[in-house]
């Protein structure tokens, strides 16, 4: 029996709570039948009246169909066309987020689309919560960035539930290997080997990595420093590596004190590294201004490289050397992926559209080789 929250709810409304979140969790999914009443009555320990009141109310919000003499089934919850595009990112300040949503917005605007924001700060529980008021809104399609893809990823099923209801999601720069989705990713671990194996034919050895503990691309980029490393046989050393888990989006101060004590830890190491690779260009960024605070200078001392390719890494006082990411092609082929879809309804092949990355080269590398 499952006990009802003494929250000052009625009851009937504690019942709908429930059964609403097990739909909207995947855990119901479209005309899946629903226990009968009695079943319900013994499994909430309440009355056939307040079962049926909150399966009224499921019922009216269009969750819920009744067929006579057969039972309550979970409906697809489609209604007509809203135009409604949403787009939740891990961010929506101007770091690269915003050229990817330019891109979607370009191929969108043009057919008569609208883009439904939402920022999930890189928290799974504030993305919950942003899935399921679109699922309310019925959007025509979705595009997300999810949250700390890289661990234990709860929303699964939460997005199962958009597919399962004909409305098409585009995963970007994160795969789950579940072929309900279509994704856009870059090759993060080439990524990362192209950045370390840069290092290493300027006749670097002693490489650290900083990256980001709870995010797959972060994770795919450390895999490809690895790979670079051992092909090479130059051996990782654990003191080399460093993983932070706060993440930039949700605690700017805590992320800031983090990536801090991990550069400290490295530039007072036994042998401190004479190159790092960053998982981004924030923390490139972040990483120069640490250096600088503590009179290391850049190459000359250390040697950066970033990733994404960011529009700060091009400014003349800063010029770090960076892996590309696609950002406005990948907006672009995501809007393209859900218009297809939408327009398409009868297609069951989804798309898995890899970008290959390159280095550009700045000033933030040292040539060691003589």
């Amino acid at each position: 029996m499952i006990i009802m929250n003494v929250n000052g709810l009625p009851k009937y409304i504690q019942v709908k709570n429930n059964i609403e979140e097990l739909i909207h969790s995947g855990k119901i999914k479209p005309r899946d039948k629903l226990p009968t009443e009695s079943d319900l009555c013994e499994e909430y320990g309440v009355s056939r009246h307040t079962v049926r009141k909150a399966l009224d109310i499921l019922e009216q919000d269009g969750l819920v169909y009744k067929k006579q003499g057969l039972g309550t089934f979970c409906s697809e919850n489609r209604k007509q066309k809203t135009y409604n595009i949403g787009f939740i990112s891990i961010s929506l300040h101007d770091y690269i987020f915003a050229d990817i949503l330019s891109g979607i917005d370009s191929i969108l605007h043009e057919n008569g689309y609208q883009i439904i924001l939402g920022n999930s700060k890189d928290d799974q529980n504030r993305e919950r919560e942003i899935l399921n008021e679109f699922l309310k809104k019925d959007v025509d399609g979705l595009i997300i960035e999810p949250a700390k893809s890289g661990y234990n990823y709860p929303n699964i099923g939460l997005l199962e539930r958009f597919v399962d209801n004909k409305i098409p999601v585009v995963i970007i720069d994160s795969n789950f290997e579940n072929d309900k989705f279509n994704y856009i990713t870059v090759n993060d671990q080439q990524g990362g080997y192209l950045a370390t194996k840069y290092f290493i034919d300027k006749g670097h050895t002693n490489i650290a990595i900083i990256y980001k503990g709870l995010h797959k691309p972060s994770i795919n980029r450390f895999k490809g420093y690895e790979q670079a490393l051992k092909e090479n046989s130059i051996p990782v050393y654990n003191d080399y590596v460093k993983k932070y888990y706060v993440s930039e989006f949700e605690n700017p101060k805590k992320f800031k004190e983090e990536i801090r004590s991990l550069a400290i830890e490295l530039i007072k190491a036994k042998t401190p590294p004479t190159a790092i690779f960053c998982f981004n260009d924030q923390i490139a960024i972040l990483l120069k201004e640490i250096l600088d605070d503590l009179n290391y200078k850049i190459p000359e001392d250390i040697s950066i490289i970033g990733f994404d390719d960011s529009k700060l890494v091009r400014l003349r006082h800063i010029s770090i050397t960076s892996v590309t990411h696609p950002k406005i092609k990948a907006g672009q082929k995501a809007g393209e992926i859900i218009l297809d879809k939408i327009n398409d309804e009868v297609s069951d092949l989804n798309e898995n559209v890899i970008f290959n990355p390159k280095i550009i080269e700045r000033n933030s590398v040292k040539e060691l080789r003589e």
